[in-house]
C-alpha cells in the first residue's frame, strides 16, 4: 500500500472526481481492515514505522479529497459513513484521537508514541487537525489493565483471516481459484471452521463469504481432487469427539451443509454399489477410491451428519432417499446399520 500511495496517487489542479474515487475507495477498504485487525488481535499485533507512516499517508489523502470534492465524493466511496464523521474539524480530531489510541494499544504500542509525535509536526503545517496529537496524554490513552480472555484471538481463527486477506488480494479469478484449491488441499478444518462464523459486522465478512460460496461449488462440483482432501480434513476433526458439537453448529450454515451433503451422496451414488459390506472393500471391477477420502472416513462422516444431533439430518436423508437407486438405498441403510452398531 505504501507504494501505492507514493507511485499512483497525486492531487493537483486537475484531478477531479472519477481521478480519486476509486483510489478513495481502495484507501478506505484498506484503512478499514488495518482497524479490524488493531481491534480484533489488539495487544496480540504489534505495528511496524512503515505500516503507521502508511495509515496516516492515507489518512491525509483522504482528508485532502473530501476538502476538495466534499458530499459528492462520500457519495461514491463511504459505505461507512466516514466523511461524514470527518466533515468536520472535531471529527477528524477525535477520529485522529482513536486511530492513535488503537496503535498504543497494540503490542509494545507505547514505544509508537514519539513516532507519532514526531510525524504529527509536518503533517499539521499541511492539516492542522493533525496537531491533536500534541494534546493526547499517552499514559491515560495506553490500557494497563491485564490482557482478558477478550483480547486473546484463537491461532485458527488468526490463520483463517490471514489466508482470507492474502487470498482475496491475488490479482485475477484464476489466482483465487489456484491458491483456494491449494489451501484446501494444506489447511485443517479447523481454520476453516472459522470461515463459516465470521460476524457479519467484521469487514472481512464479504471476503468470507466469497470464499465459502466458492468452496461450495467446488464440492457440488465434485471433480477436483481437492474435495477428497477437504473431507478428510473433516474426517480428523470430527474424529476427536470433544469436537462433534462444533461440527454440528457449523452445520448450521445453509451452504456448508448442503454442499457436503451433496458431495457425499455423489459419493455414496458412485461407490455403494460395488462396495461388498461384508468384508467391507471395493468389488475389483469397482471405481478405485481417493486414498485421501477412503470409505471408512465417508461413513464415519455421512453417521454424524445424519445423527440425532445433526440439524440437517432430515435434509440429508431425503436428498439420499431421492437421488439413490433403491438397491442402493438399502445398501445405505445396512452401512449405517453397522456403523452406528460400530461407532456407538
Amino acid at each position: 500500500m505504501d507504494l501505492f500511495i507514493r507511485k499512483e496517487l497525486t492531487l493537483n489542479s486537475s484531478t477531479d472526481l472519477e481521478d480519486v474515487a476509486p483510489n478513495c475507495l481502495k484507501l478506505l477498504v484498506w484503512l478499514r481492515s488495518c482497524q479490524e485487525e488493531m481491534r480484533s488481535q489488539n495487544r496480540r499485533l504489534r505495528l511496524t514505522q512503515s505500516l503507521i507512516e502508511t495509515m496516516l499517508k492515507a489518512l491525509v489523502y483522504l482528508f485532502e479529497c473530501y476538502a476538495r470534492f466534499g458530499v459528492p465524493l462520500a457519495d461514491r466511496v463511504d459505505s461507512h459513513l466516514f466523511f461524514e464523521q470527518c466533515s468536520t474539524s472535531d471529527g477528524r480530531r477525535q477520529y485522529i484521537r482513536d486511530l492513535c489510541k488503537g496503535i498504543v494499544n497494540t503490542r509494545k504500542g507505547e514505544l509508537l508514541a514519539p513516532l507519532l509525535h514526531f510525524i504529527q509536526k509536518p503533517l499539521s503545517e499541511v492539516q492542522p487537525d493533525w496537531g491533536v496529537i500534541r494534546e493526547l496524554d499517552w499514559s491515560e490513552i495506553r490500557q494497563t489493565e491485564p490482557v482478558s480472555l477478550a483480547d486473546i484471538v484463537h491461532p485458527d481463527l488468526q490463520q483463517m483471516r490471514c489466508l482470507v486477506k492474502r487470498i482475496c488480494r491475488l490479482p485475477s479469478l484464476e489466482s483465487i481459484q489456484t491458491a483456494l484449491h491449494r489451501s484446501m488441499e494444506l489447511i485443517g478444518f479447523p481454520v476453516w471452521l472459522h470461515l463459516y462464523q465470521e460476524p457479519r459486522e467484521n469487514s472481512l465478512h464479504s471476503d468470507c463469504l466469497l470464499l465459502s460460496h466458492m468452496i461450495s461449488d467446488i464440492l457440488v462440483e465434485g471433480k477436483s481432487p481437492v474435495c477428497s482432501s477437504f473431507l478428510h480434513h473433516i474426517f480428523d476433526f470430527v474424529a476427536k469427539p470433544a469436537n462433534e458439537i462444533r461440527f454440528f453448529a457449523c452445520l448450521d450454515h445453509v451452504r456448508l451443509a448442503g454442499c457436503l451433503i451433496t458431495f457425499l451422496t455423489s459419493y455414496w451414488k458412485l461407490y455403494l454399489p460395488h462396495l461388498d459390506l461384508e468384508e467391507m472393500e471395493m468389488a475389483p471391477n469397482g471405481p478405485a477410491i481417493d486414498t485421501k477420502f477412503p470409505i471408512d472416513d465417508a461413513t464415519f462422516v455421512t453417521h454424524l451428519m445424519l445423527g440425532n444431533r445433526s440439524p440437517c439430518r432430515y435434509k440429508f436423508h431425503q436428498q439420499l432417499v431421492t437421488t439413490l437407486p433403491p438397491a442402493t438405498t438399502r445398501q445405505m441403510k445396512q452401512l449405517l446399520s453397522k456403523a452406528a452398531f460400530v461407532y456407538s
